[in-house]
């Protein structure tokens, strides 16, 4: 038997998650699931190759799409085109509120719970945002490119989906301000988790390193590789 690898070692370790993915959009020429069954609804746009193409209110909903509507974690990719003021990101009451996950001057907002800092999000650049909720703790967390930008305690159920029939909207503006603060943009994916995925997990999600698990990890895959040596070549033999 020849000794095993680094990376055939780092290749097989299992990848456990608290959160599975539900509903998957990649949104090439297509607005259908690829996980489940329920694809996404145009609200005006135009789907392509490049994406899901969008002027200002011409966003997408999807309704049912959670077991849990206040468990979950939704993952977007996308640009806008102006970020300047508020420019609503994802509504969570059928359009009925003007709170929701926002874009603010470039920063992540939920508006009025909690704002990050300046320069998250740049004008016509591809961004993946991550909004999370624990049902347990009601911790709702907001992430860019990996990056924590957003958190707050939802004691007042604000970022729970309980419209009817849980409806999601995506870069959709409220009636209550009339719709003026949306963006036009590019949506190139959307995912949707029954759970809220750990800091890590978004992480690795958007390929971001943690120096710590990073560390933890080769340094255990360091002592298997070790291990392995050892079993080929007897103590005090010389390793190649």
């Amino acid at each position: 038997m020849k000794p095993i690898s680094l990376c055939t070692l780092f290749l097989a370790l299992p990848t456990v998650w608290g959160a599975t993915i539900t509903h998957d959009y990649n949104l090439t020429n297509s607005l259908n699931d690829l996980v489940g069954s329920t694809p996404l609804n145009s609200d005006g746009g135009s789907i392509t190759g490049a994406g899901y193409a969008f002027g200002a209110q011409q966003g997408l909903n999807v309704s049912s799409a959670l077991s849990n509507a206040g468990n979950y974690s939704i993952l977007m990719d996308f640009s806008f085109q102006d970020l300047s003021g508020y420019r609503k990101i994802l509504d969570f009451k059928n359009l009925a509120s003007d709170n929701g996950l926002y874009n603010l001057n470039t920063e992540l907002n939920y508006y009025n719970f909690s704002v990050g800092p300046t320069g998250a999000l740049t004008v016509n650049t591809p961004a993946e945002v991550i909004i999370t909720r624990d049902s347990g703790t009601q911790l709702v967390t907001g992430y860019v490119n990996g990056v924590s930008q957003i958190s707050f305690t939802d004691s007042s159920s604000d970022a729970v989906f309980n419209a009817a029939n849980g409806i999601i909207h995506f870069f959709e503006d409220d009636n209550v301000t009339g719709g003026r603060e949306s963006s036009g943009g590019l949506a190139t994916r959307i995912s949707i988790y029954d759970g809220a995925l750990t800091s890590g997990e978004v992480a690795a999600l958007s390929g971001v390193p943690e120096p710590t698990s990073f560390l933890l990890l080769a340094t255990g895959l360091a002592g298997l590789a070790f291990a392995a040596k050892r079993r080929y070549f007897p103590l005090g033999a010389r390793i190649p």
